[in-house]
């Protein structure tokens, strides 16, 4: 939808998560940027006021001048990775030594600044994979937010607010994309080597993700054209387009209606992938959204197995065969997919569609250190 408004071409997303709606909503809405921007500083203002009435912050700032003599000293830059690198250091071993070492420094400082390190319940999300005081920064924030009078500006100044949690969870930098264990003490971090730490305060995200994003809504508002974009909370396999958009836009549902759509361009989920809800279930724990689990296409508890492939193929066939009711008739569909089991001949296939064209497409630079470079598919699929 983004670079549809930026061509001027109208655009209607669905997606089954309402987080992901949401963000796709805020991404294309059009706002008063100087209330935005006022919300924004009455906020952090607010925030700040907050912390200053505790040790956090000053605790923070102690721990770092201690990590960086310790670093320093310990995995200097770039003598440390140069020597990973030759293979003189056998960098597990020497980095949980060093690990142990600077823990007794890192405990005598939370007792010393009487840290809560863990929440009294992990019945939530936000229970287990947020230190205590962040916890509170959050909700503190989340409180000041509902203060907010035009909803445009509630809405994305509270997606900046979710993106600032999702940097904020209890984990270790190489494990942002995949959880294991809350980390609530210092740790080696084979992702920067050197010995890293959790986040105390939101402050510095939120901060940096306000001016991030006031800085990106400024830029798209002189590039943007004037068409219709918007994204429903919907399943693909059954939503009805024009009964949607009368809700929100008749003057979009009649043009669709009238004219048809051109096109499908989407990255549909990879089989056993990724379980879309739990990776967002911060958002749905803080914003109250329903979690609609069972229907996402493909998700992660449900494998990679015979059943789970057999699921995916009949998800996605439905879902093009809901699609076909609002297109025109020489209608383009594009999808990048990582087609590993060549499941897309088939689905194309079911859905009446031919595969007139594939294109390869590299993935190198991913979220975590993993080096687990793959490649994706780009298929171009037209009516037989």
């Amino acid at each position: 939808m983004v670079q549809s408004c930026e061509l001027g071409i109208h655009s209607v997303g669905v997606d089954v998560s309402a987080f992901n709606a949401l963000i796709g909503n805020c991404k294309v809405t059009k706002y008063n940027l100087v209330d935005v921007q006022t919300e924004i500083a009455r906020i952090s203002k607010s925030l700040k006021v907050f912390l200053s009435n505790h040790k956090t912050l000053e605790f923070e700032d102690r721990l770092l001048k201690e990590l960086n003599v310790f670093n320093n000293t310990y995995f200097p830059v770039p003598d440390y990775k140069y020597k990973v690198k030759r293979k003189e250091v056998n960098e597990k071993i020497y980095g949980e030594e060093k690990e142990k070492e600077f823990l007794p420094i890192y405990n005598r400082l939370v007792e010393e600044y009487k840290i809560k390190l863990r929440q009294d319940k992990e019945d939530s999300f936000l229970d287990k994979w947020y230190t205590q005081h962040i916890r509170e920064e959050i909700q503190f924030v989340f409180n000041e937010i509902r203060k907010i009078k035009t909803v445009s500006t509630k809405k994305i100044i509270s997606v900046i607010l979710s993106r600032t949690i999702r940097s904020c969870r209890a984990t270790t930098h190489a494990d942002l994309a995949t959880l294991l264990e809350p980390i609530t003490a210092t740790y080696y971090c084979g992702k920067h080597g050197k010995i890293c730490k959790p986040l105390f305060s939101i402050l510095k995200w939120w901060e940096s993700y306000s001016k991030d994003t006031i800085k990106r809504l400024i830029y798209y508002d002189k590039i943007r054209k004037d068409t219709f974009h918007t994204c429903l909370t919907g399943d693909s396999r059954s939503v009805d387009l024009i009964e949607g958009l009368n809700k929100i836009n008749p003057k979009f549902a009649d043009l669709i209606s009238k004219q048809k759509i051109k096109g499908i361009f989407s990255s549909p989920p990879y089989v056993g992938l990724i379980d879309y809800h739990e990776q967002h279930a911060y958002a749905y724990d803080l914003f109250g959204f329903e979690r609609k689990d069972e229907l996402e296409i493909g998700p992660l508890f449900k494998g990679q197995g015979k059943e789970a492939k057999q699921s995916y193929i009949q998800g996605l066939s439905d879902v093009l065969n809901n699609a076909k009711k609002y297109l025109v008739d020489d209608y383009d569909i594009v999808l990048v997919a990582n087609d590993k089991y060549n499941m897309y001949p088939t689905i194309a296939e079911n859905a009446g569609m031919q595969i007139v064209d594939q294109y390869k497409r590299p993935v190198l630079n991913r979220t975590e250190k993993d080096k687990g470079a793959y490649s994706e598919i780009i298929f171009h699929l037209k009516s037989k």
